[in-house]
């Protein structure tokens, strides 16, 4: 017998799905939980600041970004992470950015899973999408017993998305030609280019030239 592929949504996070940052916002908020040691939020402070010059979308400022997150939860204990997590959730839901939300929801009724996909760290991405009703898959930590070292596997962004949405949809039984994208940055052009349709929320003005090559559909104004 036949085994019939159904079809799913794959969405990023940052920037697609909310307009604020996942990670400085889980910092904040562990940090307000004096979970974060002193030497942490110095070096993350001084990391922040040479990422200032550069956009959050361009590659420099990414870069910068993720090695102030890497450095922000460093030696912080990830049994922690559901307390935090309790405290983040509520700030991610106010930031959910109403249009891409509403298409995503449009083909989950339609009865899309919906995946999404983040270079947040796993927990994080796990527990946030799971209060939408959604599966998360984030770049995962290398843990010494409990704690963050710092250090991950390749961060899930760029050709890592499309290894990751690769192994979901082998793992779900998901037709990747018939399922939909979601994404904001030139590195989600990779994973995007893999499904059958592309939706680009509030473009980087490389991945909107991308889009207009493709035929994906630009969402503007918030997403």
């Amino acid at each position: 017998m036949t085994t019939v592929l159904r079809p799913a949504v794959f969405s990023d996070v940052e920037g697609t799905l909310i307009s604020i940052s996942f990670p400085r916002t889980y910092f904040e908020q562990a940090r307000l939980m004096g979970l974060v040691p002193t030497l942490n939020i110095i070096q993350t402070g001084f990391l922040n600041l040479l990422s200032k010059p550069f956009s959050p979308k361009s590659k420099i400022g990414g870069i910068l970004r993720y090695l102030a997150i890497m450095t922000a939860m460093r030696n912080l204990p990830m049994s922690m992470n559901p307390q935090v997590m309790d405290r983040v959730n509520p700030l991610l839901h106010q930031a959910l950015k109403p249009k891409t939300l509403a298409r995503i929801r449009d083909y989950e009724g339609q009865g899309y899973p919906v995946i999404l996909v983040s270079a947040a760290l796993q927990q994080g991405v796990e527990a946030f999408a799971a209060t939408l009703g959604w599966r998360g898959e984030g770049t995962r930590p290398i843990l010494d017993g409990d704690r963050f070292t710092g250090r991950a596997e390749k961060p899930l962004t760029g050709a890592e998305k499309v290894v990751r949405v690769r192994e979901v949809a082998a793992e779900m039984g998901l037709d990747l030609a018939r399922s939909v994208g979601f994404g904001d940055t030139v590195s989600d052009a990779a994973f995007l280019s893999i499904l059958g349709a592309g939706y680009v929320v509030d473009p980087d003005p490389d991945l909107r030239a991308i889009a207009a090559e493709k035929g994906w559909t630009i969402l503007e104004g918030g997403g």
